[in-house]
């Protein structure tokens, strides 16, 4: 009895020692758990908001080819004309992009045009009454009045568009609103206000498989906000029956969480070598945070480039802007393909996937290397080429249109589309005198596009373009 107690006196400090040391051990990583997991959450939460902002932006971006156009001034706002706005926007849109539904509102906010694909007219949002769906657009309708009154154009317009996703029962629709505007003023508004446009485009599926699966998200539900389960992470994506809000909740990643439930049993079985366990530990969470930081990669990569062609998005532009110009003077070229909508008119739009991954492969290859290729949305391309003059970068540009004018290879047939470029120089390195160059850029190839193929078109200054053929 005797020993025991003196061996308990000997051990027993020892023991509770090396108890605390565990105990310590233990709870540092489980509070730190919460504060890493919401860390996590909240970045996932954002880069996912990004996504689907950088997804709407990219829809609204298409369907300037439609909105942004002096005849659609002419034939829908100075005199209807129903058939040619039938032809020319109704079945257009519906026949060539995702499309679905169209109404026309005129100036006085009055329908006076819709159609709605024979594919979709069973479908809970589409078989309501046109005036049911202008309804849910109509706050929509009224950003873009606000936003017509507003701004004040100079040269080529902007796009005045805004959009929401709505849920219908079991239906999910990307609803979004844009003001006609002419492009090279050759049509002038009769009244203050010009027409709006609504469309609606039907997400395939469920919205929850849409989402997730393009965000790569785990478990993900769209719900009201009141039924989201306490720990899920959540965006609000669109709005429902009655006005009330609709949440995409998912399971966000847990990397800490999971690295505490790993070593629970580990730490109980190696207690005696508490110095092998805590190199496991440190092992762990070197794993642990190495596959964070690879799904965080790829949620930026997947922010911040286009899921086509792969190249850099317009989220990208300014940054490498600012990276290019420790180089030396910076040259921005905007290019545009000429006849890629035949093209999807004709073979489709997997036809025309292919030839826009085809065509930002042409760039790459042949692109100096220290010039960076963006996408920005459609057809049309940025390239910034540092250390060049606009003389050298106007030599580089034809060479480009005539690669870029070379047959492509498609499922067996050969297609061939033109290219149109603006040129103009960044003539001071700051970011202001960037955004005016890629605007006097974008300003030269509608010059270039003007006149046909296969032009180039350099601005020399402000108000001032070259024309090279």
């Amino acid at each position: 009895m005797t020993t025991n107690i003196n061996q308990f006196k000997l051990l027993g400090p020892a023991m509770i020692l090396i108890a605390i040391l565990i105990v310590g051990l233990a709870a540092i990583p489980y509070y730190g758990m919460a504060r890493l997991d919401a860390e996590s959450r909240e970045r996932q939460e954002a880069l996912v908001e990004r996504n689907i902002a950088i997804w709407i932006t990219d829809v609204e971006f298409a369907l300037t080819a439609w909105t942004i156009w002096d005849e659609s001034i002419t034939k829908i706002d100075n005199a209807f004309d129903q058939e040619w706005t039938d032809r020319n926007i109704g079945s257009s849109l519906i026949g060539t992009s995702r499309t679905r539904f169209v109404a026309i509102l005129d100036r006085d906010d009055r329908l006076i045009y819709s159609k709605t694909a024979d594919g979709v007219r069973e479908r809970p949002f589409f078989k309501r009454d046109p005036q049911a769906i202008l309804s849910d657009a109509g706050a929509l309708v009224e950003r873009v009045r606000k936003r017509e009154v507003a701004r004040k154009p100079t040269g080529i317009p902007a796009p005045v568009a805004f959009s929401k996703i709505e849920v219908i029962g079991s239906d999910a629709v990307l609803l979004t609103a844009s003001l006609f505007q002419p492009d090279f003023k050759t049509a002038t508004l009769v009244g203050s206000h010009a027409p709006v446009l609504v469309s609606a485009i039907p997400i395939a599926g469920s919205l929850q498989e849409f989402l997730g699966d393009r965000f790569l998200l785990d478990s993900a539900a769209v719900g009201p906000l009141a039924s989201v389960e306490p720990g899920r992470a959540w965006v609000e994506i669109a709005g429902g029956p009655g006005g009330q809000s609709e949440v995409l909740s998912w399971l966000p990643p847990t990397p800490a969480r999971d690295l505490l439930h790993q070593s629970i049993p580990l730490a109980a079985t190696v207690t005696f070598v508490l110095i092998a366990g805590s190199i496991f530990a440190i092992r762990l969470s070197r794993q642990a945070m190495t596959s964070l930081v690879e799904s965080q990669n790829k949620m930026r990569h997947a922010a911040t480039h286009d899921f086509l062609t792969g190249l850099p998005n317009r989220s990208l532009i300014t940054p490498e802007f600012l990276r290019l110009s420790a180089i030396g003077n910076i040259t921005v070229g905007c290019l545009d393909l000429d006849g890629f909508k035949g093209v999807n008119d004709r073979y489709g739009h997997a036809a025309g996937d292919e030839l826009l991954k085809q065509v930002a492969g042409r760039l790459r290859t042949w692109c100096r290397d220290d010039d960076v290729v963006f996408r920005l949305g459609g057809d049309e391309f940025a390239v910034l080429m540092p250390s060049i003059a606009p003389g050298g970068a106007e030599w580089r540009c034809r060479q480009l249109a005539s690669l870029l004018a070379k047959p492509y290879p498609i499922d067996g047939i050969e297609v061939a589309v033109g290219s149109s470029f603006g040129i103009a120089e960044v003539s001071v390195r700051t970011i202001e005198a960037f955004e005016e160059a890629l605007k006097a850029a974008d300003e030269a190839l509608y010059g270039a596009k003007a006149k046909g193929r296969n032009h180039v078109v350099v601005s020399l200054a402000p108000g001032s373009i070259r024309t090279v053929g």
